[in-house]
């Protein structure tokens, strides 16, 4: 599997909690996949047009597929590593970064 992102509005974030809900989701599943040392979700330093993306790792797959389907995840390239900051998961997964 390759990168996948997700982006959220201010909106979303605010009044629908989404990345709380999505912060505890992907941990619970990070826990029952023991932990890879791939696995793991970034997110953007800053809001750009009142939106935050969220990038999921390749070893996110298979744990992660249900998720990124419910967020409507797309494919995308590694971001850069000075424009991201870890948000869940393995700190190992700082060297998948382009």
């Amino acid at each position: 599997m390759s990168w996948q992102k997700v982006s959220f509005t201010t909106e979303q974030i605010e009044e629908e909690r989404a990345l709380i809900k999505l912060e505890d989701e992907f941990e619970s599943l990070f826990m029952k996949a023991d932990g890879p040392s791939d696995m793991a979700l970034f997110s953007d330093n800053e809001y750009e047009d009142d939106r935050i993306t969220i990038y999921f790792t390749p070893g996110c797959h298979p744990f992660c597929d249900t998720l990124i389907t419910r967020y409507a995840g797309k494919e995308c390239k590694p971001p850069a590593r000075g424009d991201v900051f870890l948000f869940a998961g393995n700190d190992d997964a700082c060297d998948l970064l382009a």
